[in-house]
């Protein structure tokens, strides 16, 4: 058992559980977008008057959703130690550059829900690494 704890690789398990739990935070990250919430906890700039009256946008911030495809192509990208939020949707450079970088990143509410599901995911990982 000692000679599984001294090559407990810490780090790739951390990689691993992030990398099996993925899914909820482009999840994670689609709610909070859909809030109008960038990964700074500021919340986007409201809709132009003419974006709610012209074209149906729902007052408030700008939830970058139109026909959905920026949501649906949100992915994460686990390197080792960090993990990076895009988009593949083509806008994900245009919108970055008119809003910010900070549209993608967990806010506070987001990272403090995700710290929920990665837990249990991340002692499991550790645990099979000790078997």
């Amino acid at each position: 058992m000692l000679d599984k704890l001294e090559r407990l690789d810490l780090p790739k398990a951390m990689a691993q559980a992030v990398a099996d739990t993925d899914d909820d935070i482009a999840a994670l990250q689609r709610g909070q977008m859909f809030k109008g919430v960038r990964s700074d906890d500021s919340i986007m700039p409201n809709y132009a008057p003419i974006s709610v009256t012209q074209y149906g946008k729902p007052p408030g911030p700008i939830k970058l959703f139109d026909t959905g495809a920026f949501y649906a192509g949100i992915k994460v990208d686990v390197r080792q130690d960090i993990f990076i939020i895009d988009s593949s949707d083509p806008k994900s450079t245009m919108l970055k550059r008119r809003y910010g970088g900070n549209i993608f990143g967990l806010g506070t509410a987001a990272t403090q829900a995700y710290l929920l599901t990665l837990e249990p995911v991340f002692i499991q990982t550790v645990k099979n690494d000790l078997l």
